[in-house]
């Protein structure tokens, strides 16, 4: 093999540039597979760090464990990170809510305060002595509000805290009803420890490893189950399978285009020395040692353009994450997109790219050891074997008016195999950019109808009906276009009508509103959205009905044998109706905070809190984060929702996701394009023989180019129509497989066809030029003379 691999090296650097060539299409591919790769592991990482922060950094909590358990825990070789707390006692609400279980006390050391409660704290600021102490949302209110005080019992004792903040309950690993605040630990019993292993692969088989090993319950975990299942570790197993499935879908596409590619360009330079390969043979190489060579010559040609693909995919992600961080973090957005290097997607990309370069390569190596030497002296290539079909002239053909377009229409029916190769590359590679494309960009770009209309801020809290300020005027704030003031509870119905349910929404608002909009008339206001149904298509579904008049038995039921019920005529108003009014899409029955008392006291209902909101829509986008500030002042320690905020966000991460698509997408094209390019300059050089013929007896340059143009716009203008056929019946699959429960139109993708149309219209036209002048330069003489 040492001779062998010399002649190869010798050949490579005696043909710079077709070696170059070679290697710049092999990169191609590997910038493709490494950039894929890479840029999936990156986005999970990124979007599995954002979600992290929510818990301080830290992935599960193991509780209701001693001291000993605890410690141990902590000190495990495969735990990176930890913090210890203890549940001290429990805070009893049963006075505001009946029924209501009591409340687990939590004593966190400042640590823990900081990695666990910060990231989700709501309002008010962390406790910092045993005598504060911070509540769930869902606990507060206008008795516990934040500088209140609450009695609790802690290590037996009876203590008195001051509230002193709120966190998300749902948010992180802390319990929904949890009150917390800080101090010290106490016995060695009801000890909880958050903690992370040092990587997040295969979580669950070591979370059920380390809770077997310290015989901890499943009720006795919990889990950032967010942040694991955007890093592809759901605990359901399907989830984790269909991102694999992903994986080698996406890898299988690149695979089949990569091939073509590749195996394209080996065998044009295994064409190319024919008669090299004959000249070995005739001085004694074996069969086997010329597929030695072209494999050797093939994983030569690998190594670089790998090398090139590597330093292209992740110089080229780097540029992207730069620009889209950017464009977030001008945007007010805190998600950022962290290119993440690690072993795994550099080893798959160069195993898969040596892979596909031996599979390519293994048909042209076959074939190289099969030249006859005697052929490849005389310089004979085979003949290509011509069918009967081949030879008639066909339906089209006779149509044809002038000879160059006949004679272009002859030899693209007999182009054999190379034209059905070439077809199908471009038509597979048509059918994937279309049908793709148009997916993702319906998808990206898609409203949902079913999705309630939003204001643009909301603030929200939850408060006694009496110290609710329903005259408080929206409007008067600078930048709002329209605003109400509601406050929002359920009330009970016996003997429901039709379409009702035994619970009603009731929407308070002040007198004046109640007189001037609603003319003191009780009014049920009906919103609606357009529901998907397999079998009976979109429809209409209403909350309630749109023409219901008459009266309800409002009820309060005491007990199993006692029921209050006060009866009232209502009428109906669709959402639509109260546009002038109403800001987002809210059911329910409207009433006044006068009507409401008086009801209240009627059925005797002791809890008057209701959900106090205020909400708004702006003039401009740009008053929102004055707007929020307002409110905030105006209700303090209240949550606020930023519908423009969330909007801006939503917007910047679906650039990334567009951005990532189409760039796959792209680059995929690219590569096919390559692919076909390649075909054709391929047939141009084996025919030049051939075609020097034909100028030899007065056919001009731009005769041939006229032939040839007419040979490609054939196979580009079948490829289309078979290409656009078969991309939106791909568009149409995956429409109907997510079309589920939503409402997204299907629509033909014309603008996928246009901008592919123009592709090859672009390359066509680069290809007739480049023949042109080819043409005018040949030498014929001696093209002619060679053969």
């Amino acid at each position: 093999m040492g001779t062998m691999t010399h002649l190869v090296w010798r050949q490579l650097i005696k043909e710079k540039a077709r070696t170059f060539t070679t290697i710049l299409a092999m990169a191609v591919a590997a910038t493709l597979t490494v950039a894929t790769l890479i840029g999936i592991n990156s986005a999970r990482h990124s979007m599995y760090q954002d979600n992290i922060q929510n818990t301080g950094g830290l992935q599960f909590v193991l509780s209701k464990v001693n001291q000993e358990t605890a410690l141990a825990i902590q000190k495990k070789a495969d735990i990176s990170e930890s913090v210890r707390y203890q549940q001290q006692g429990q805070i009893s609400f049963a006075d505001q809510v009946p029924n209501q279980p009591d409340s687990p006390l939590l004593m966190l050391p400042k640590p823990a305060l900081q990695r666990l409660i910060q990231p989700i704290l709501l309002e008010g600021r962390l406790p910092q002595n045993e005598q504060e102490v911070m509540l769930a949302q869902d606990l507060i209110s206008d008795v516990y509000a934040v500088g209140k005080t609450v009695a609790a019992q802690r290590n037996g004792q009876r203590v008195v805290l001051k509230i002193v903040g709120s966190y998300r309950g749902y948010a992180g690993l802390m319990a929904s009803d949890g009150a917390v605040t800080t101090g010290h630990f106490d016995g060695t019993k009801n000890y909880a420890v958050a903690a992370a292993f040092g990587n997040y692969g295969n979580f669950y088989a070591k979370l059920k490893k380390l809770t077997a090993q310290y015989h901890v319950g499943s009720d006795q975990q919990r889990m950032n189950e967010l942040a694991l299942e955007r890093a592809g570790e759901s605990r359901d197993v399907k989830v984790r399978a269909m991102f694999v499935l992903l994986v080698i879908v996406v890898l299988s596409v690149i695979g089949l285009v990569s091939l073509a590619l590749i195996y394209t360009s080996i065998n044009l330079s295994v064409q190319a020395q024919t008669q090299r390969y004959g000249l070995l043979r005739s001085i004694g190489a074996t069969p086997r040692q010329i597929r030695q060579s072209v494999y050797l010559q093939a994983l030569t040609l690998a190594l670089p353009a790998i090398l090139l693909g590597l330093l292209a995919g992740i110089g080229g992600l780097s540029v992207a994450f730069h620009e889209l961080n950017r464009i977030f973090k001008a945007s007010g957005n805190t998600f950022q997109l962290l290119l993440t290097i690690s072993w795994w997607p550099i080893l798959v990309s160069g195993f898969f790219m040596l892979l596909v370069t031996l599979l390519a390569a293994r048909r042209p190596a076959k074939r190289a050891a099969q030249v006859s030497p005697i052929a490849a002296v005389r310089a004979q290539s085979a003949s290509r074997k011509v069918s009967q079909r081949m030879l008639r002239q066909g339906m089209p053909g006779r149509f044809l008016p002038t000879p160059i377009a006949k004679l272009a229409y002859k030899h693209y029916r007999r182009l054999g195999w190379s034209k059905v190769t070439m077809m199908t590359t471009l038509a597979l590679s048509l059918m994937i950019f279309i049908g793709f494309t148009s997916f993702f960009r319906g998808m990206l770009t898609f409203s949902d109808e079913t999705i309630s209309r939003q204001a643009d801020v909301t603030i929200t809290k939850t408060q006694s009906l009496a110290s609710a300020n329903f005259s408080f005027n929206p409007r008067r704030l600078p930048g709002v276009k329209r605003g109400t003031v509601t406050g929002t509870t359920q009330v009970g119905l016996k003997n429901a009508p039709q379409a009702f349910h035994d619970r009603l929404n009731v929407i308070v608002v002040s007198d004046q509103t109640f007189g001037t909009v609603f003319k003191d008339q009780p009014t049920i206001i009906t919103g609606s959205r357009l529901v998907t149904n397999s079998k009976t298509g979109k429809r209409q579904q209403w909350d309630t009905p749109k023409d219901f008049a008459g009266t309800l038995e409002l009820a309060n039921e005491q007990s199993s044998q006692k029921t209050l019920t006060q009866p009232m005529k209502v009428v109906t108003k669709t959402a639509a109706e109260m546009t002038d009014w109403l800001v987002s899409d809210q059911s329910g029955l409207v009433l006044s905070a006068s009507r409401f008392r008086q009801i209240s006291q009627a059925l005797q209902i002791k809890n008057d809190d209701v959900t106090y909101a205020i909400q708004v829509l702006l003039i401009k986008p740009s008053f929102h984060e004055t707007v929020a500030s307002a409110l905030r002042h105006e209700l303090p320690h209240a949550a606020l929702f930023d519908q423009i905020e969330n909007d801006a966000r939503g917007s910047s991460f679906q650039l990334a996701i567009q951005v990532m698509v189409y760039g796959f997408l792209t680059l995929l094209t690219l590569v096919s394009l390559a692919n076909i390019v390649n075909h054709i300059f391929a047939n141009l050089l084996q025919r030049r023989r051939s075609l020097a013929m034909l100028q030899s007896v007065g056919t001009t340059p731009g005769q041939i180019v006229r032939m040839l143009a007419l040979e490609n716009g054939f196979l580009f203008g079948t490829s289309m129509v078979i290409g656009s056929l078969l991309g939106t019946l791909l568009g149409w699959i995956l429409h109907q497989a997510v079309n589920t429960g939503i409402t997204m139109a299907f629509q033909v993708p014309w603008l996928e066809m246009g901008m592919a149309g123009l592709a090859l219209l672009a390359i066509w036209g680069i290809f007739a030029g480049i023949s042109f002048q080819i043409m005018r330069h040949q030498d014929i003489d001696q093209l002619i003379r060679v053969g």
